[in-house]
């Protein structure tokens, strides 16, 4: 009997201890407790993703009351950015919205979790702009710079769509992108195609409007023909040959001409300038002189020689355009001294 008296004292203390903690615990969860200077970050967007908010991001600090619970459900909650979502409707071009700072802290999740009270620094209010994003087509031209290009350059593609916030978009209006043509000297064709071109944009558009992708654009050109031509009317003919063939041989044209006409030259147009400047001077430079030469291919041959083409000596870089003709020539013995 003493000893169900001690069970039932027993039991009767476990009891009332859990019941004691019991009322402790939520005693401690129903004490509200300050929170001072609490970060939170606040991100600011728009559901469609066709506009832009500036400033998107506030970094607040926060005050406020909370059970030990809402203190352990707000650092959860806030180990994140929350987020407020404005409505953009209606909206077509930059409107700036104020944003009461408690209202979208709650609206943000902590009002789910109790916490309505707050204290927020460094400000109660948040202006923030939003405004659409436009599409505008901007045009790219060709700077050539120093390439010499017969015709114009043609780009493809001619323009690049370009996606940016509205104030952005307005100081596009007008400007251009400009594709820098750089003649890498590879092909010896003149008709050419320029590929990975740098492309300068507008300042007013930078990062991150810019296109991702602009290593598309080509530039077909083709290089202007620096040559150029000059027919020289009397070049003079002089006979080549070795001092001791001259001893022994007389050699010369057949009619008796001591210069070729019209010959025609081929070379760049600054040399071919300069030539045609020199066959106008009476103080010629001897370095821009066309002369001829006639001399005997097979000198073992001499006295059965009867044609020969003359040879044009040019400036380097100098070409003629027509070889001169086969010129009949006529080649006599000198006569021996005493006989």
């Amino acid at each position: 009997m003493a000893q169900r008296k001690f069970h039932e004292k027993v039991e009767t203390w476990i009891v009332v201890t859990i019941i004691a903690a019991l009322v402790w615990l939520y005693a401690e969860a129903t004490v509200l407790k300050q929170e001072t200077g609490k970060s939170v970050r606040l991100e600011i967007t728009e559901p469609t993703a066709g506009f832009v908010i500036t400033p998107n991001i506030a970094d607040l600090r926060i005050s406020y009351r909370g059970s030990s619970g809402q203190i352990q459900q707000f650092n959860k909650a806030t180990e994140s950015s929350l987020v407020h979502e404005l409505d953009p409707n209606g909206v077509t071009e930059p409107t700036v919205r104020t944003i009461i700072l408690d209202e979208a802290l709650i609206r943000a999740g902590l009002g789910e979790i109790g916490i309505t009270d707050l204290e927020i620094e460094p400000a109660a209010t948040l202006n923030v702009t939003i405004q659409p994003l436009k599409t505008i087509d901007l045009p790219i031209v060709v700077d050539v710079g120093d390439v010499e290009l017969n015709g114009n350059p043609v780009v493809a593609p001619d323009r690049i769509s370009i996606t940016a916030p509205f104030d952005i978009v307005e100081q596009l209006r007008g400007e251009s992108i400009v594709a820098t043509l750089i003649d890498t000297g590879e092909s010896e064709n003149l008709e050419r195609v320029a590929t990975n071109v740098p492309l300068t944009y507008p300042d007013a558009l930078e990062q991150p409007w810019l296109p991702a992708d602009d290593s598309q654009v080509r530039i077909n050109y083709t290089l202007a023909n620096d040559l150029d031509t000059l027919v020289v009317n009397r070049v003079p003919l002089f006979i080549n040959l070795p001092v001791d063939v001259q001893l022994r041989y007389t050699v010369r044209p057949q009619d008796q001409t001591n210069f070729l006409t019209d010959v025609q030259l081929q070379g760049p147009a600054d040399v071919i300038a300069r030539i045609r400047e020199n066959e106008k001077s009476d103080d010629k430079d001897p370095a821009l002189t066309i002369r001829a030469e006639l001399s005997i291919t097979d000198l073992s041959k001499i006295e059965q020689t009867s044609l020969e083409r003359p040879v044009i000596i040019t400036p380097p870089g100098i070409t003629l355009v027509q070889l001169p003709e086969v010129m009949p020539i006529t080649v006599q013995r000198r006569a021996t001294p005493g006989n």
